[in-house]
């Protein structure tokens, strides 16, 4: 058949075959070399569409900005691809939206200004100047054309016109401010009681059916994070110090070569005081100064404070006040006479009266340091400590390096490399993407590798991890536990005393109501009901808004109220977080008084509350030009 199929595919017969399969292999692959058709959209604005291509790039701008932003600290549930892609999806919408309104506005941006904003660009520069050939690499890295990227530059300031039009147009009037300050800074007059839920717990009886119900409705209390237990190995410098075989001969030249880290320049802690002569003095001026300067360095050895004759006789403008202090002084810092007699005295040794071109001067040393004629033998202990330290540093990346190289070229396992270094395998306990890591480990980053595909799907090392200065840490997934839900059985306990908990704030919520229907009536008052019942009238009288040491459902359901009629408290309950039930009294309402604005806050108080406006009316602008396009929204992913 084949044969036959052979001989008659020849002359023209097979010509047509040829052209009859070539005529829609032509067209396909002219079709795709267009990208007419080829391209899943995920979205069409009003007739423009934002295709997956489109997407997938602004998605990968987005996160590289948010690694570039946070670093090493970023969590790894920003690199969520389905929250990533929504939100970047969400803000792709909003430019296609917010464009056509820029385009029927005829906004334009000029050549000028698109190659100003580019010129300006600290990305675009080397040594502070635009430079093209750092622009272009750029941009391809972007994988993107220059016509491209500066099309988009075009589109960005454009919509900051755009956006720049409607936000700068927002004001706020000298009453809106009174308002707001009003509202902001109104005060409360609260009072409020608790209705302990403990209280009813021993009324609650709890059946198997309730108990499933209970568990059922509330499975998401009850799940359980994807969890991992880690191997690792840690490399420490500080750790190889112990390692090293150092012998006396080693040190000793260690010792020779940085001796000046051991043995360090002598200085002094001096004070003095002048007793000044002038240049061009008399013979009986010096000579009275002399007398003087004898008088003081006799009142000193006779047990006067030198700091008090300092700063009642020296005429050093710059010492005096201080006690003559000079502080920490080496050789060099002063005159030649003063710094002989200086580093010749002993420790609180007084000099006699020293002369220099300033006049006379009484010098007392305080403290010596450095200047040790030490030699190896004394200093050995310091020696062979800085040594290590020095040789670990060095032999740590060494170690690092091979690190690297054997647990990527042995991934499956930390075992050769703890055998070629030397190293210990340690195991954490079970660790959550958000759980807190052994102290050596709990840096973001050990997180993000321990939860990535490479590690945690493939079951590879990771790479070499810093985790602090000369430490370092490789690590690998010895169990994983997926996230899961547990059991009824497996945590019956823990259920019941959530169910226990529940019903008994339902129960409490069910009395407050009926009381605050009283308290609304006039029936009682809430210092009545508190009595009756022992509970504890707990008021903070007149509060704001954020008033600290009051619960925060007191303050969110006390501000909800309208305020109280003339005479007539209101009133409100609200279950805490804890399950409690509080009923609320509030007997006055006092609003703010922009009189009372410092003439200092008033300004600030008006730009905040123009840019709360601004934001606001841009935000209503956006949204009414979202109802008014056609938008359609498919499935991403598909």
């Amino acid at each position: 058949m084949l044969q036959a199929i052979r001989e008659k595919a020849q002359g023209w017969i097979a010509w047509a075959i040829v052209i009859l399969i070539t005529i829609p292999f032509a067209l396909w692959g002219i079709q795709e070399y267009l990208g007419v058709g080829g391209e899943p959209e995920v979205a069409v604005v009003s007739g423009d569409k934002i295709t997956q291509r489109m997407l997938d790039e602004r998605t990968r701008d987005f996160r590289e900005n948010l690694r570039q932003s946070l670093g090493d600290n970023i969590s790894p549930d920003f690199f969520d691809d389905a929250r990533l892609k929504a939100q970047v999806l969400d803000a792709m919408i909003e430019e296609a939206v917010l464009g056509k309104s820029a385009q029927a506005w005829n906004l334009r941006t000029s050549d000028a200004q698109a190659r100003a904003l580019i010129s300006s660009i600290p990305g675009f520069q080397r040594n502070g100047q635009f430079d093209q050939d750092v622009y272009d690499a750029a941009v391809r890295n972007r994988g993107m054309s220059r016509a491209g990227f500066e099309q988009r530059v075009r589109q960005d300031m454009s919509l900051t016109q755009l956006r720049s039009g409607v936000r700068d147009t927002a004001f706020v009037t000298s009453t809106d401010l009174g308002t707001r300050i009003r509202l902001r800074d109104q005060t409360r007059a609260l009072s409020y009681v608790r209705i302990p839920a403990a209280a009813y717990l021993d009324q609650i009886s709890v059946t198997q059916e309730e108990l499933r119900s209970y568990y059922e409705t509330n499975l998401d209390r009850y799940r359980t994070p994807e969890r991992v237990k880690l191997s690792y190995l840690l490399l420490d410098a500080a750790k190889l110090r112990g390692k090293l075989d150092v012998g006396d001969d080693v040190l000793q030249q260690y010792f020779q070569d940085h001796r000046s880290e051991f043995v360090g320049r002598e200085e002094r802690a001096m004070r003095h005081i002048l007793v000044a002569v002038s240049s061009g003095a008399s013979d009986d001026d010096v000579a009275k100064a002399k007398q003087k300067a004898d008088g003081l360095v006799e009142q000193i050895r006779g047990g006067a404070d030198f700091a008090a004759l300092a700063k009642d006789n020296s005429d050093d403008p710059g010492s005096a006040a201080n006690g003559g202090d000079l502080g920490w002084v080496e050789r060099g810092m002063m005159v030649p006479a003063f710094e002989e007699a200086g580093f010749v005295l002993p420790k609180d040794g007084v000099s006699d009266p020293v002369r220099t071109e300033f006049g006379f001067h009484i010098i007392q040393v305080t403290d010596i340091r450095g200047g040790s004629d030490a030699g190896f033998d004394d200093m050995r202990d310091q020696v062979e400590k800085a040594y290590r330290k020095y040789e670990a540093e060095n032999l740590y990346y060494d170690y690092a390096e091979r690190l690297a190289e054997t647990a990527y070229e042995n991934s499956a396992s930390l075992t050769p490399a703890a055998e070629a270094l030397g190293l210990q395998v340690q195991t954490t306990d079970w660790i959550t993407r958000d759980g807190q890591l052994p102290g050596d480990l709990n840096v973001p980053r050990v997180i993000n590798a321990a939860f990535s595909d490479d590690v945690l799907t493939e079951g590879h090392n990771s790479e070499v991890i810093e985790v602090a200065p000369q430490r370092s840490v490789v690590v690998r997934v010895a169990e994983h536990e997926p996230a899961g839900v547990k059991s009824l059985d497996e945590n019956r306990l823990e259920i019941e005393q959530d169910f226990r908990r529940a019903k008994a704030s339902e129960t409490a919520a069910q009395q407050g109501a009926k009381l605050l229907v009283e308290l609304q009536s006039g029936a009682r008052t809430l210092a009545q009901l508190a009595s009756d019942h022992a509970w504890q009238i707990n008021a903070p009288g007149a509060v704001g808004r954020g008033q600290a040491g009051v619960p925060a459902e007191v303050l969110a359901k006390g501000f909800e109220l309208a305020p109280p009629q003339e005479g007539k408290a209101a009133y409100a309950g609200v279950v805490s977080t804890d399950g409690d039930y509080l009923l609320i009294e509030v007997s006055s309402v006092q609003g703010g008084d922009i009189a009372s604005l410092a003439d200092a806050e008033r300004p600030l108080v008006s730009e905040q509350a123009t840019g709360q406006t601004a934001t606001a009316q841009m935000r209503y602008f956006t949204q009414s030009l979202r109802d008014r396009a056609t938008i359609e929204i498919k499935p991403l992913g598909e």
